[in-house]
């Protein structure tokens, strides 16, 4: 009888795999930086006050079945929740300007641009959307900057185009102005150009479905001694979304073949998963920064 029930499980078990629709994964993944070395990823990671916290985005392909090509385009907003005024995005001149507006996560440009973006390696301490996902240039109006909420979303962090300066799910709901922010698609514009429609200098293309790292960013946590956790992920309604037959749905696109070109490709919904941060101070760092302190307080007396 057990023989039986497990043959019939397996089966049913098959059957459910086989009706299984593609989604696409977004997961995030964070570590403390260490410029030696591009180990210690993970969905949780504790770390010390005043560390500088790495976090990429991966992408995977699930339930694909007869999609044999590679990502042709998601838009993400991340959101970083257990934000303090005390944390800091790292940023860069996105032109050169040196001016406080021009701070953004990466550089502007894409893979056509001139001078040409070709996405930032997988490497510690480069920041932005990765080779080959910069399809979609990005200009010094619309480059990617950290987004500081207030009201119901305060003590958020969210990172999108400069221009996004609604919270997610608020603004026009309909026209040229609906991606700020309802349709969620003025995020992080990740996307590579069609193989037949690709040129000499192009970054190479990704025929990948599985782990694909498409963009990073860094904050440095502040000095605080609170025990606190701070967690990356994107709300549903902040995956980009376009209008099919008048209804919103998931903007998420896989090319169908290794050949496919801009039209041949397969639209599918994503769901994300959340990386966390927990900020723990050992006991000799309490007991360093206390040291701190009293030091401080005898310099002011």
């Amino acid at each position: 009888m057990k023989k039986l029930i497990g043959s019939i499980v397996a089966v049913a078990g098959l059957a459910a795999a086989a009706g299984a629709q593609p989604i696409t994964q977004l997961c995030y993944e964070a570590r403390v930086f260490n410029a030696g070395n591009n180990t210690g990823w993970g969905a949780s990671v504790n770390a010390l006050p005043g560390d500088t916290i790495e976090v990429r985005a991966v992408v995977s392909l699930l339930n694909g079945g007869a999609i044999a090509g590679g990502l042709k385009q998601i838009v993400f907003q991340p959101v970083v929740t257990g934000w303090t005024g005390a944390d800091a995005l790292v940023t860069q001149d996105i032109d050169g300007a040196g001016s406080s507006t021009s701070q953004g996560v990466g550089v502007i440009g894409g893979a056509r641009s001139t001078p040409q973006n070709p996405g930032v390696a997988d490497v510690p301490g480069a920041y932005g959307r990765l080779t080959p996902w910069v399809a979609n240039a990005t200009t010094t109006s619309t480059f990617l900057r950290g987004h500081v909420g207030t009201g119901t979303a305060a003590g958020m962090l969210r990172i999108a185009q400069n221009h996004i300066t609604n919270w997610i799910g608020a603004g026009a709901t309909s026209g040229s102005t609906a991606n700020n922010n309802f349709n969620g698609g003025g995020g992080v514009s990740v996307a590579q150009i069609a193989v037949p429609s690709r040129i000499g200098t192009d970054p190479a293309p990704s025929l990948g479905q599985t782990g694909l790292i498409v963009f990073k960013f860094a904050f440095v946590l502040s000095g605080s001694t609170d025990v606190r956790s701070l967690t990356v992920d994107t709300p549903q309604n902040g995956l980009g979304r376009t209008l099919v037959n008048g209804v919103y749905v998931d903007n998420i696109q896989w090319f169908n073949s290794p050949t496919s070109g801009d039209a041949d490709f397969t639209r599918m919904g994503g769901e994300t998963c959340a990386a966390t941060v927990n900020i723990v101070p050992t006991p000799a760092t309490l007991a360093l920064m206390g040291l701190g302190g009293l030091v401080a307080g005898r310099r002011r007396r």
